[in-house]
């Protein structure tokens, strides 16, 4: 009977168990990751837009006229 079961690779073993998850170093680096942040953002403020002060880009005299102007 041994010419009627198929010849087939013992399955491999199964993975390794994921190491537990440190918090203490994740609280950690979630909270630099917050500073960073808010370093970036302090600036943000501060940035003057042109088109807000009511000024245009380009002079209409000089340019061609277009569907938009």
């Amino acid at each position: 009977m041994g010419f009627l079961t198929p010849k087939t690779p013992p399955p491999p073993p199964p993975p390794e168990l994921p190491p537990e998850p440190d918090l203490g170093k994740a609280a950690v680096m979630a909270e630099e990751a917050e500073m960073e942040k808010r370093k970036r953002r302090k600036g943000a403020g501060s940035t003057i837009v042109a088109g807000a002060l009511g000024e245009k880009a380009t002079d209409v005299t000089t340019s061609k006229p277009t569907l938009m102007s």
